[in-house]
């Protein structure tokens, strides 16, 4: 698909919201301008609600209050400003023209969950974010299903310019989960929960239970977590548990008694209640807190209601009957059977514990999830964001003095810059830097288990959302990529690219290993820090061939880039005749972990969930424990491999060598199916394998009798490195990259053709391919100091 081709269906699909730029830099801010947005435009919630209640007070009538919701919760929105007897000078639909102008009209943004993923925060706006509970279930980084996608939480958490954190688990838990410490530049509040605050006013909810008519009635509610997915089965499955458990319960409550029920939707809305005689839905039209300060007790699961609850010290019921399961699928910081609140399995356990009254609130765990609730903050908190005055409790990241490094790391599919990768982050001393690897989310949304291999404390900076474009940036976006026309409005797109995805975060140096992505390379040109681009393969011949990535992108950037570092000096002539500079390029091999290499030989052969084989697991470790020759690729299925010129020598090679095989190894690349096809049409094929996709082939390099390499060209082959740790002698056409390595460490060349990697399995036959001997720790060292000194020099030039 041609680049034009590219901008015109994404133009046709409204899907970058071309009008957003135009606001963006061409409204002006209004300094009494206020917008609220709560749950991402789903109602008007918790603590939005209770800011909104005090922004209607006097003191702030100069100031123009804005609301956004989606259009199906408006209604709700509408009746419930009416029953409060509250104003908004604005009720918008989210995600509307109106509401991105508004984006980048309002100085005060107040939100408790992010704005979209194009949202840039200007320069002037002020950013309140008070997000909507101190959590126990695990997230950010700490969900490994969130690691991928968190990007756009990260960057509306640190482009705040207040957080609010009501006790010190939430303030710890999230500065953790999405890495605040050595990035956020804004300042925590520690202050009261505005939703929280009506706990410390008993009075308010006695007043409501007579207003409903509940004074003489013990009245709890019950609001669990949701379990399911948007899906019918799961929803079924919730509604049909759920009935039978309130079934039971009614039969059990007497007529003192009043259960309130307030459910997920996908569960809430199928239930039948009409039969009931102790339980009703929760009240419409009321906010949840004000309701909750009603209630006698509190019955709830997994949900960090439990925190908020346990300020008006009444009775805590934790109704957890699948707490091994959802705590094995789900991950929690805290195991809530340590809490000091009752804990069953069965609604007859809750009726029971409905008799008994409630025990005094465990200080130790008021202290720690109700630090700073002290029953008020919501006059404080309005009047030091809105009205200036610095009259909350506040503190700043402080973090551990150590320098930030951003690294991309790309998609992180099975192939050599993947392992380089790894290689790489294993060896770096982490005590004098902040490493945060980057990667898009999008490139992760079909597989995002590929970053189950990251460290769990690994520091992550994932990129949210793609290119906010409109009509004239996407004019002169293809004019450059097609003809290389340069004009000054691309380089200040990507320049507010880069501060859309990293605001104000500083790095002493941004390091794009990847080396590939045109978007990537053009938005790292315009970072405001020392830059550093990898070089891991003839670039020249890349462009050539695969047109990836665009020449005039990368002529561009070998030509401002601080650093151009090339894994080989063989690549150094590619990356000048591109560039055109000489004096930016730097030669850093690729770090080993050969340590890693021997012990993952060693591991049993294991197909991964994306691996595809022309064989079972069965056939393949009976092919790998016989005594038959085995010859191994392992390179991605991509042009440049030729892995159809080795199929051609090894048939020819085969014919007078029957017990012989070869397995072909690749991640990344788009001829997998090709390749299949010939290897099922060579006379070979019965004694072919190819497997696409596995994390560990060490296990199977190990078994094998000769590595081939049959490229065309090379960076710096890291299958050659660990061919030699486990011993595998190898041939590879005499082509750079391949080259170099021979020159350093010794091993068989031949000529890049059918014939000589054919004479190169002839010779591996007759005894003369050996396996080089290689210092891999003495490389290692040498490749992290040139590194180092990369990092060093960039520190220089920030001084």
């Amino acid at each position: 698909m041609s680049a034009w081709t590219k901008i015109k269906k994404k133009l046709k699909s409204g899907t970058w919201y071309p009008f957003y730029n135009t606001f963006y830099e061409k409204t002006r801010i209004d300094p009494y301008t206020i917008l609220l947005e709560s749950r991402s435009g789903r109602g008007m919630e918790s603590n939005i609600f209770a800011i909104l209640r005090e922004l209607n007070q006097e003191e702030y009538r100069k100031y123009s209050i804005v609301f956004a919701c989606r259009s199906d919760y408006k209604a709700s929105v509408e009746k419930k400003l009416q029953h409060y007897g509250l104003k908004v000078d604005k009720l918008m639909k989210l995600g509307s023209i109106s509401y991105y102008r508004m984006l980048s009209r309002a100085k005060y943004l107040i939100n408790d969950s992010t704005f979209p993923g194009r949202f840039i925060k200007k320069d002037g706006q002020i950013y309140l974010n008070v997000w909507h509970g101190t959590p126990l279930k695990c997230m950010g980084r700490d969900n490994v299903e969130e690691r991928y996608s968190m990007g756009n939480v990260m960057r509306n958490l640190l482009m705040s310019d207040y957080l609010l954190f009501s006790n010190v688990f939430m303030e710890e838990k999230m500065r953790g989960a999405y890495m605040l410490d050595n990035l956020y530049k804004g300042q925590y509040i520690h202050e009261c929960y505005p939703r929280n605050e009506i706990f410390f006013h008993p009075e308010k909810g006695e007043a409501l239970k007579r207003e409903f008519g509940f004074e003489n009635l013990q009245v709890s509610v019950y609001m669990p977590t949701f379990r399911g997915k948007a899906d019918a089965v799961d929803s079924q499955d919730s509604v049909k548990e759920m009935q039978s458990y309130l079934d039971i319960l009614d039969q059990r409550l007497n007529e003192k008694q009043l259960l309130l029920v307030k459910l997920h939707p996908f569960v809430g809305d199928a239930l039948d209640l009409s039969g009931y005689q102790h339980i009703q839905k929760f009240p419409e039209g009321y906010d949840t807190y004000e309701v909750l300060n009603m209630c006698d007790v509190l019955i709830t699961d997994y949900s960090s209601v439990m925190y908020d609850f346990a300020n008006s010290g009444k009775k805590i019921i934790l109704f957890a009957y699948d707490i091994e399961d959802y705590a094995g699928s789900r991950g929690m910081y805290e195991d809530i059977r340590n809490y000091p609140f009752p804990l069953v399995r069965t609604p007859q356990e809750v009726a029971e514990l409905l008799q008994t009254p409630a025990d005094q609130l465990d200080e130790a765990f008021r202290q720690k999830y109700g630090t700073y609730e002290h029953g008020s903050g919501i006059k404080k908190l309005c009047h030091h964001v809105i009205l200036g005055e610095n009259c909350c409790a506040t503190a700043s990241a402080v973090g551990n003095q150590k320098k930030n490094v951003l690294l991309y790391a790309g998609d992180f599919q099975q192939n050599g810059i993947t392992t380089s990768f790894f290689n790489l982050m294993k060896e770096l001393d982490k005590e004098e830097y902040n490493y945060f690897i980057s990667y898009r989310m999008n490139s992760l949304k079909e597989a995002p288990w590929r970053l189950d291999c990251l460290p769990q404390d690994a520091n992550v900076y994932p990129l949210g959302s793609e290119m906010n474009m409109d009509v004239v940036t996407a004019i002169c976006q293809g004019l450059y990529m097609k003809f290389g026309i340069r004009t000054r409005r691309l380089a200040h797109a990507y320049a507010r690219e880069w501060k859309k995805h990293f605001g104000n975060s500083e790095f002493q140096a941004v390091l794009h290993f990847n080396g590939y992505e045109n978007y990537i390379i053009s938005m790292f040109q315009q970072a405001p820090f020392p830059r550093t681009i990898w070089v891991h393969n003839d670039m020249g011949k890349e462009i050539e061939r695969k047109k990836n990535p665009n020449k005039y992108v990368l002529h561009d950037a070998y030509a401002s880039y601080d650093h151009v570092a090339a894994v080989s000096r063989d690549l150094t002539k590619a990356v000048e005749a591109i560039g055109g500079r000489r004096d930016n390029i730097t030669v850093i091999p690729n770090c080993q972990d050969y340590e890693g290499i021997k012990r993952r030989s060693g591991e049993a052969i294991c197909f991964d969930r994306e691996t595809k084989c022309t064989v079972s697991l069965k056939k393949l470790q009976e092919v790998l424990n016989g005594s038959d020759r085995k010859f191994i690729n392992i390179g991605r299925f991509s042009q440049e491999k030729q892995h159809n010129r080795l199929i051609q020598a090894f048939e020819l090679f085969w014919k007078k060598n029957k017990n012989t095989w070869l397995i072909i190894i690749g991640g990344a690349g788009n001829l997998y199916e090709q390749t299949c096809q010939l290897a099922k049409n060579s006379a070979a094929g019965s004694h072919i394998i190819l497997l696409r996709s596995i994390r560990n082939p060490m296990p199977i390099l190990k078994a094998s009798d000769l590595l081939v390499l049959s490229s065309d060209y090379e960076g710096l082959p890291v299958v050659l490195f660990e061919a030699a740790v486990l011993g595998v002698p190898f041939v590879a056409t005499n082509v750079p990259g391949a080259r170099c390595f021979c020159e350093d460490y010794g091993g068989m060349l031949t000529e890049p053709s059918v014939l000589g990697v054919l004479k190169g399995m002839e010779a591996f036959e007759k005894g003369e391919c050996k396996a080089p001997g290689i210092d891999c720790r003495e490389n290692n060292r040498k490749s992290l100091e040139l590194f180092e000194t990369l990092l060093q020099n960039d520190f220089q030039t920030l001084l």
